[in-house]
């Protein structure tokens, strides 16, 4: 009787450890939940405050802890296709080996990175008007690229979840008269090909496309503590001058 009421004690005791167990993975996942939202708050903040290179920082982090999260993702993408415009404004290069890579050839490797974060939506969920969202963001990262025939593939996909949608609609005939016509075959090559093949041959990799970001980001932050500066000395100063 001894031997085997000892042996059920010791069955409460695992099942106890058991509990305790599951409660602290809930617990562990619970806390990195409220850190992924936290970020995706700071980011949010982020890219509405203008601060894209930043945002993108932060859903970054949030997709490391969660690379699930629909969401960062999403809202990467607006950052990152936010981030390609301000290298096309700021006409900043950089080097690579011998060879100065463009600005457009970097924004376009910008926008290829932010249509694949919106195409992660677009092959995952199944809400309608967020796959119309994506597939439309997806089109206006082919647009800039002119990448005419993704961009009208991308918008065409778009118009089946909302058919009614003005925006994607001219866009789409944007693009559609914007193409160039293809060429038979022994005919030359095309503005497009030719343009790909420039784009090739000035192809960098994420590492550098980082790099600039990081450099955007620096200048960025000085640009803030210029003006920050500026409203600190303006507020020291007495209005009330003596004469």
């Amino acid at each position: 009787m001894f031997k085997q009421n000892k042996i059920k004690n010791s069955s409460v005791v695992l099942n106890t450890v058991k509990v305790i167990l599951v409660a602290l993975v809930f617990f562990a996942s619970n806390i990195y939940a409220q850190e992924d939202a936290k970020l995706i708050y700071e980011g949010n903040n982020q890219y509405y405050d203008s601060n894209f290179v930043q945002s993108t920082s932060s859903f970054r982090e949030a997709l490391k802890l969660n690379p699930k999260n629909y969401k960062a993702s999403f809202n990467l993408g607006n950052a990152m296709y936010r981030n390609a415009g301000e290298i096309k404004n700021t006409k900043m290069g950089i080097l690579q080996g011998k060879q100065k890579v463009s600005p457009d050839s970097l924004a376009n490797l910008v926008y290829e990175e932010a249509a694949q974060n919106f195409a992660i939506i677009a092959n995952t969920v199944s809400d309608k008007d967020t796959l119309h969202r994506a597939w439309h963001n997806i089109g206006n990262c082919y647009l800039q690229k002119k990448d005419w025939d993704q961009a009208i593939t991308a918008y065409k996909k778009s118009l089946k979840f909302n058919p009614k949608d003005e925006e994607t609609r001219y866009n789409l005939a944007y693009a559609l008269k914007n193409r160039p016509p293809k060429q038979n075959k022994g005919g030359g090559q095309s503005q497009q090909q030719q343009k790909q093949q420039q784009q090739q041959q000035q192809k960098i990799s994420k590492e550098d496309a980082e790099r600039l970001l990081k450099a955007l980001m620096n200048a960025e932050k000085k640009t803030q503590d210029k003006r920050k500066q500026k409203q600190e000395d303006a507020s020291k100063s007495d209005p009330d001058k003596d004469w």
